[in-house]
């Protein structure tokens, strides 16, 4: 400490009058600003007074105190400049705008009062000086900022840090003693706001209230200590972050892309390894079972999803209506696994596919391995990972499988030259690291009825905070080769005692313990945190969470990892909050409001026609919207609703190629609501006995034969037609111009909210992983236990106010009514 104080002490003498006078004159070089003379003059001689209260400690700090007061009284800044209002400050640079704060009291208010904010607003603006040469104008922006803040605002969030700084008049000032001073000053505020997050009730509003200003607190001094250690280089030389090599094929993590994977996982890294990598003696070997470069193709069975006229198929809808996946193999790599292909190559190849499978399998699962095995596996590589550099070659092997563990990513996508710290899928900063990747949800579009507050979420981007540490070792160092890798993980095996220890169980170790392990967590949350495929887990595309909700889940799962080691999780802290998921779900406020229009439009029908047609898509909304199927054509056939007991049987994928059928419980009001559509069409073939086509149709839905319920009058009102979805979207764009598949969003989102269960939630939206249907061999599911989503319905029905609206017949509904209703629509 002692030489780093000499060297402060020589930076500063070599500090002439002259020198700091030409560094403040570069302020000029700014053409959006010239500084007066006056002014330039004015902090130069505050600049040079600091500088001297450093190198000569014998003159007092009062001295320093009376020399700013006197070059301040002289109105250095002239009165057309001293404007103190926010928007006219703003308009100025910062190092004027400290001079004008520093000024505008000056002949106001007495001196013993402003003697703790004049020395220290005059050591900040030294500082800037000092940081000026260096270019670093992030931190000389920083320290004139929160300077400027503490002086001009009246918040607490800022003004509390003249209340903690001390007075300096009567001290003897150094460098050493003001960085210490602002260190001390800097912990504080850490253990402060790290005991308001520890809170056990941080929950109510007034904790919440105090967090929120502990973090303005800190942020402002940190960033304060951090500018003015930079002005002296105390901080230790900090190496230079190694940049990753470039490499322009790597792309960012998009779930949606769906082109054709070569064992990397879904990261849209199209890469064959056995051709393309041996400089790294990564190459494929007929006797290596468990890294056999077998290069799969992932293909879909095709949706055939409908077409209308002026809606087109969203991605969320095609992958709804995807059926379970198949794989098909080409280009064998080897001829012996043309005739045989190892189980562990299709266990490396198919990784995706068994982790969104994961809750089918038994503890005893030789895919898995037991938690106090992924718990010393975690401790091992932690260790090994901040091993000393004798151990070079094990520490970057288990850096990597450590970074494979923390973020489910393939290892062999680690191994690509460049992928570590990719600016497409990392994002690496000064103080933080995270890796990246995107939903790849449809952008919305514009909408003649609907704005950007209507929707539940705006963003599909899922950030995965990573420890600093780890990242900028692996940048810096020479990848291993494979020999290297094997042999670590033989010693692994041996040393943890896991016989059944793979590089793919590494792989996977995150989702399982999200799934299984983690409290309160489920393999949804665990899909979208590793990057589950868009095909395997569709429910992506149809939820909503907070991004604070979604790293509260993801840091539980490693604190599980952790119980055996001491590896450091304060690295993730929470991000800015906002809502990620699905781009189409609806706010219930909105939907509530969707409807009231919808039901004013129907009863202000002018002729029994209009009427039928419009009450028919109310109808058929308020059945979308409380069961959550899928709106298609031809919804709702009688055979297929249970009105008596309330259930509904729906198998609604276009095109079936295999059978999906699965129950949905129906709630009171929508049991209600489609016995007075039954009656509605039965009034209607009373009042039309003439017309033979329209009297048969509604005979066999009264007769629960197969024809949809819900109907609509031929443009020749001579018989009735099925429901289209276009019919929906078109008859209704002025109330809602948008796809009608938005109910599908709602209700999956809806009862996310209301806190249903995760296999119920896939159970009646029809999102179950295959092979687990409900009426599959694998379903966890009872019919007692769908049963129990009925109330939930019947929840959002009340809440929608579908609970107290009737179906009428066009003539029971008297013009006196329809002028009522009228004047209610008016006044809302």
């Amino acid at each position: 400490m002692m030489e780093n104080t000499e060297s402060i002490d020589k930076q500063l003498e070599c500090l002439s009058t002259q020198a700091m006078t030409d560094i403040v004159n570069t302020l000029n070089d700014d053409e959006t600003f010239t500084y007066p003379e006056e002014a330039l003059a004015a902090i130069s001689a505050i600049v040079i007074a600091v500088n001297d209260s450093y190198v000569y400690p014998d003159d007092s700090v009062q001295n320093l105190f009376e020399r700013i007061v006197q070059i301040l009284q002289k109105e250095p800044v002239a009165r057309r400049y001293m404007e103190t209002s926010k928007s006219a400050l703003a308009q100025k640079p910062l190092m004027m705008q400290l001079l004008i704060l520093m000024q505008n009291p000056i002949n106001r208010v007495p001196h013993d009062f402003l003697r703790r904010n004049l020395i220290w607003l005059a050591i900040a603006m030294h500082t800037s000086v000092l940081l000026m040469p260096n270019g670093i104008k992030k931190h000389t922006d920083n320290i004139l900022m929160q300077f400027k803040q503490a002086q001009f605002s009246s918040s607490i969030r800022r003004t509390w840090i003249w209340r903690e700084l001390p007075d300096l008049s009567q001290m003897t000032i150094s460098v050493e003693y003001i960085s210490t001073l602002l260190n001390n000053l800097l912990e504080q505020k850490k253990i402060e706001l790290e005991a308001l997050t520890n809170n056990p009730i941080s929950d109510s509003v007034k904790a919440k209230n105090e967090e929120s200003i502990a973090k303005a607190k800190l942020g402002q001094i940190d960033k304060i200590t951090i500018a003015y250690q930079h002005a002296y280089n105390l901080q230790a030389a900090k190496p230079k972050r190694k940049k990753p090599p470039k490499n322009n094929s790597i792309k960012p993590i998009k779930l949606s892309d769906d082109t054709p994977i070569y064992l990397a996982g879904p990261n849209t890294l199209t890469h064959n390894w056995g051709s393309t990598h041996s400089d790294n003696n990564w190459s494929s070997t007929p006797d290596d079972i468990e890294h056999n470069t077998t290069a799969v193709d992932l293909e879909f069975l095709d949706a055939h999803t409908e077409t209308h006229e002026g809606l087109t198929t969203s991605f969320e809808e095609y992958v709804d209506h995807n059926g379970a996946p198949y794989i098909s193999y080409d280009n064998y790599p080897d001829p012996l696994i043309q005739q045989s292909i190892p189980l562990q190559t299709i266990d490396l190849s198919l990784q995706q596919n068994y982790m969104s499978q994961r809750n089918l399998a038994l503890n005893s699962n030789t895919r898995l391995l037991p938690l106090v095995g992924y718990q010393s596996l975690f401790a091992a590589l932690h260790q090994d990972a901040k091993s000393l550099p004798e151990a070079e070659t094990n520490k970057v092997c288990a850096g990597i499988l450590l970074l494979s563990m923390l973020t489910g990513l393939p290892v062999k996508s680690l191994l690509i030259s460049g992928y570590i710290g990719h600016p497409s899928i990392f994002g690496i900063y000064d103080k933080r690291a995270y890796i990246k990747h995107s939903l790849g949800i449809t952008k919305r579009s514009v909408s003649q009825t609907l704005t950007k507050q209507d929707y539940e979420n705006h963003s599909d981007d899922i950030k995965i905070p990573l420890p600093l540490w780890l990242i900028d070792n692996l940048i810096a160092c020479k990848l291993p080769v494979k020999a290297d890798f094997i042999a670590y993980l033989a010693d692994l095996r041996s040393s943890l005692g896991l016989s059944y220890l793979s590089i793919n169980r590494i792989e996977t170790a995150l989702h399982v313990v999200l799934s299984r392990y983690t409290p309160n967590c489920h393999a949804h949350i665990a899909d979208i945190i590793c990057r589950t495929a868009a095909p395997h887990a569709p429910a992506m595309y149809y939820s909503s969470h907070t991004s604070e909700e979604v790293l509260t889940h993801y840091k539980s799962a490693l604190s599980v990892f952790n119980s055996h080691s001491d590896f450091d999780l304060t690295y993730i802290t929470p991000w800015h909050k906002y809502m990620v998921g699905s781009a189409f779900a609806l706010k219930i406020e909105t939907v509530c409001d969707i409807l009231n229009e919808m039901r004013y439009w129907t009863d202000q029908s002018s002729n029994d026609e209009k009427h039928f047609n419009r009450t028919s898509i109310f109808v058929w909304f308020v059945f979308c919207l409380l069961t959550g199927v899928r709106p298609n054509n031809g919804l709702g056939k009688m055979c297929d609703i249970d009105l008596d007991m309330g259930w509904l049987v729906i198998n609604d994928k276009p095109v079936k190629k295999v059978q999906t059928d699965r129950l949905i419980p129906l709630c009171p009001t929508v049991v209600r609501l489609l016995i007075e559509y039954r009656d509605y069409l039965s009034d209607y073939k009373t009042r039309h006995p003439s017309n033979q086509k329209i009297s048969e149709t509604i005979k066999n839905i009264g007769l629960g034969n197969d024809e949809a319920l819900l109907k609509l009058l031929s443009v020749s009102i001579n018989h009735l037609k099925d429901i289209k979805r276009g019919d929906a979207y078109h008859m209704t764009k002025d109330i809602i111009d948008a796809n009608p598949y938005w109910t599908r969003h709602f209700v999956r989102t809806q009862l996310e909210q209301r806190g249903v269960q995760l296999p119920l939630i896939n159970t009646i939206i029809g999102h179950e992983k295959s092979r687990q249907e409900v009426l599959g061999r694998f379903s966890s599911c009872s019919k007692a236990d769908i049963r129990r989503v009925a109330p939930i319905f019947e929840q959002m029905a009340e809440y929608l106010g579908l609970n107290i609206i009737e179906i009428k017949s066009y003539s029971k509904l008297s013009r006196i009514q329809r002028r009522h209703i009228g004047v209610d629509h008016a006044n809302r």
